[in-house]
């Protein structure tokens, strides 16, 4: 298959967007194409049914479907493959599905109530892509190749409606709570995938990345409202969320002295929210913000003690942080402990206890009306003049000129 690399890169690029792909033909249909919504409904006639219709009635047909559960899939003939093979895309929804939503629909089709809390578990773990434009530009470019021309193939847009005779009958015939195993693991397996890509990536500092992963988190679906109080159930997740990330940052190889600041700042705004619908500006928030945790004070290239000595010097800038003091604090030869600090971080240690000092007077100068020399002192220089010079080397501005030209 001459458009095999090109088929990989694709298929990747679904994965990224948490967009299922399966490589199927006509005659050995998957049962978990659809992760298992007809066979919850008991509708494995109308599965086969589906597929096979999807297929195309010819192999230059890219057939795109919507079908009665709002799920949409996209059928990719791929040219050159044993079996007359397809690929395919999904299910996704361009709806938001609601439990609102769901319960219209189960009365609508006169579906026992149990069955809602199943159903809500099979959306929370499909996609949901608001705008499929870009995935179908990915179709296209991805077919242009295969066919070798755009001119080469065909779309086909289909919407497959429920045949009105057909009458739902879940498995679940005692009409009992319990939820469908296979349901259940499907929905675990997605949950903690993305919450461990999640950890992994904000772990590393990389915000494009966790964004991206973010996106495909329904906080609504997140976890089971074990609470009529919508806005706690919220709460209650981005707790849990705020603790994984905690660990993240952890293993960022972030000293917990930075990790608690930031955790304990999102612990409060967390209980200061006042209703769910700033839940998903706050959880973006907490994304970039642990990110930038991890890319400003991560400590992975740093020996034990070079972490320690890091995290005194930012814990109180206002203390004696010479390197005699600081020696002295951890038991090793001031020499040693200039030369190794030199080595690991680049600077020597008086560079980095000045920019440091500077960082946090530049915060100081902008967020507070300060005089400067009570500034330098809370910055550990008691020299307002030494200070005023320190600050110009690391800036090219003066304290006062740096407040004026940013305010």
């Amino acid at each position: 298959m001459f458009y095999k690399k090109e088929l990989e890169f694709f298929i990747k690029a679904m994965g990224n967007l948490k967009i299922n792909s399966n490589i199927i033909d006509e005659n050995h249909l998957s049962e978990d194409i659809d992760m298992g919504i007809r066979r919850l409904l008991n509708l494995e006639n109308d599965y086969t049914a589906f597929f096979s219709q999807c297929f195309g009635k010819s192999r230059n047909d890219v057939v795109v479907v919507t079908d009665m559960f709002l799920c949409n899939y996209v059928f990719i003939p791929l040219p050159e493959n044993e079996n007359n093979s397809i690929l395919v895309l999904g299910p996704y929804t361009k709806s938001l599905i609601t439990k609102n939503t769901i319960n219209k629909k189960t009365v609508e089709s006169s579906l026992p109530a149990y069955i809602n809390e199943q159903l809500e578990k099979f959306y929370s773990a499909i996609p949901y892509i608001q705008n499929d434009d870009i995935i179908l530009s990915l179709v296209n470019s991805i077919c242009e190749v295969a066919f070798k021309s755009i001119e080469n193939f065909s779309v086909v847009n289909l919407i497959w409606q429920r045949d009105s005779d057909i009458v739902y009958t879940p498995k679940n015939s005692e009409h009992t709570k319990e939820t469908d195993p296979w349901l259940t693991i499907q929905f675990l397996e997605r949950r903690y995938a993305i919450e461990n890509e999640l950890i992994n990536a904000v772990s590393k500092g990389l915000t494009h990345k966790a964004e991206m992963i973010f996106s495909n988190i329904k906080p609504e679906n997140a976890l089971e409202s074990r609470l009529t109080d919508n806005l706690r159930n919220t709460k209650n997740y981005m707790i849990i969320l705020n603790t994984l990330l905690r660990k993240a940052a952890e293993q960022g190889k972030v000293h917990p002295y930075h990790i608690d600041l930031v955790s304990s700042d999102l612990a409060l705004k967390i209980e200061a929210m006042q209703a769910s619908s700033e839940c998903e500006d706050l959880l973006k928030y907490m994304v970039k913000k642990y990110c930038r945790l991890v890319n400003k004070h991560s400590q992975k290239s740093y020996s034990l003690l070079i972490q320690k000595v890091t995290t005194q010097i930012e814990s109180d800038l206002s203390s004696d942080l010479s390197l005699n003091s600081l020696a002295s604090i951890f038991g090793v030869n001031p020499s040693y402990l200039s030369s190794l600090f030199k080595k690991e971080t680049g600077v020597t240690l008086t560079e980095y206890v000045n920019k440091k000092r500077v960082e946090r007077a530049k915060e100081l100068l902008l967020s507070t009306n300060l005089q400067i020399q009570n500034i330098s002192q809370r910055c550990g220089i008691l020299d307002v003049n030494y200070f005023t010079k320190t600050f110009k080397k690391y800036t090219g501005l003066t304290p006062k000129k740096y407040r004026e030209n940013q305010t």
